[in-house]
């Protein structure tokens, strides 16, 4: 029997069958009806608001229930307050600029750690410096991975760090790209037992719909996912969750504010505001829709799996042992239970060559028969299988 290839769906992406179909689906329509006159009440209503002719060439759309459905499947997904509202965006990078920007209208002082996704502190950094405010950054990742730190050991650590820095706002991620998951829920009961926190803002990319993230949802203003991981939609499109009454509007001036001046740089943000507002002004990019068809899809496929739940995502049973890898000492890097995902960080324990690369570390797993995500320094990253 041929050794289990490991996928690493965190880099690369499977993509669902329901989501699959209606790809394709949506291709063909655009090749065969380009300029339907069904087609904008189709995006805004959905399937079944098509004539059963367009239906039945089309079934692999079926899963599309609109803008505003899709919206409401992803709150359902993610288990967030019903209340919550929902972004959709060409890049996940278009709506961490218009949380950042929104966090410091109302903070001074940014708590992070060296957990986050890179791109998204640069982001951070950025605008602390042009708002002339600060950004407070803790490691933590050393005392995770190699010195046994638990839970409780983050949670008291990051509201140390918070009170004695005075910081006023927090940016995280619930899960970190190394598999590290942050207790989201206890770090924000803790640090507003001892401060005011006004501007929570959470990265769940690495989370959403491979670990319950509905705890992610208390205490934070803003919560950052993707289409193309764990959702399996294939195609990235960014996803935004919003927000507590209290900032909701703040968030929402924002947006009118950049697209009023034409600054959110993101053609699918701008149109599917506007489509669900039935306010299309028509100065607005073109915008790329494909992402919408298959994270419908998707939607529909996870929802389907998981009984319509989001209380049911566990750690698979999988021994680390049984996973292929290269001959030469591997050891696994793997935190506390409490901190764990289903990401697990492997290191090289003989002397790694200085020409070592990213893609020599990858090329070495594929040989065994995983593929994986490389990293410099000889550290290579498995995504567990469901």
């Amino acid at each position: 029997m041929p050794p289990l290839l490991y996928l690493d769906t965190a880099r690369l992406g499977q993509m669902s069958p329901a989501a699959r179909e209606a790809q394709l689906d949506f291709v063909r329509l655009s090749a065969e009806e380009p300029s339907s006159l069904y087609f904008e009440e189709f995006l805004r209503n959905g399937f079944t608001c098509w004539p059963s002719c367009y239906q039945d060439r089309f079934l692999g759309l079926h899963t599309w229930q609109g803008v505003s459905g899709l919206k409401r499947g992803l709150l359902q997904l993610a288990g967030a307050p019903a209340d919550w509202q929902v972004l959709l965006a060409n890049r996940s990078l278009s709506l961490v600029n218009l949380a950042v920007r929104s966090q410091f209208r109302v903070c001074r002082n940014v708590l992070t750690t060296d957990l986050s996704w890179p791109t998204y502190q640069q982001v951070l950094d950025h605008r602390a410096a042009v708002t002339g405010n600060r950004v407070t950054t803790t490691a933590i990742r050393e005392q995770i991975l190699r010195h046994g730190w638990t839970a409780d050991d983050v949670v008291e650590r990051l509201a140390e760090v918070f009170v004695v820095n005075h910081c006023d706002g927090l940016f995280l991620p619930a899960v970190d790209h190394l598999g590290i998951r942050l207790p989201i829920r206890e770090i924000v009961r803790r640090i507003e037992q001892v401060a005011e926190s006004r501007f929570g803002f959470i990265d769940s990319a690495q989370s959403f719909c491979r670990v319950r993230i509905s705890y992610c949802f208390e205490g934070s203003e803003f919560v950052v996912a993707g289409a193309h991981k764990w959702l399996h939609a294939y195609l990235p499109m960014g996803i935004g969750f919003l927000g507590r009454r209290r900032s909701r509007g703040l968030i929402e001036r924002r947006l009118q504010r950049l697209r009023r001046n034409a600054r959110t740089n993101d053609p699918l943000l701008d149109f599917t505001e506007q489509l669900e507002t039935d306010d299309l002004d028509n100065h607005f990019e073109t915008a790329n829709l494909a992402s919408l068809f298959a994270a419908a899809g998707a939607v529909y496929q996870q929802s389907f799996l998981r009984g319509r739940t989001s209380e049911v995502w566990t750690l698979p049973n999988c021994s680390v042992t049984s996973i292929p890898r290269p001959p030469a000492d591997w050891h696994s890097l793997r935190p506390a239970e409490s901190l764990r995902s289903r990401i697990v960080l492997f290191e090289a324990q003989l002397p790694v060559e200085p020409a070592w690369s990213a893609d020599r570390v990858r090329q070495l797993w594929l040989s065994a028969g995983s593929v994986v995500s490389g990293y410099r320094n000889g550290l290579a990253r498995i995504s567990l299988s469901d």
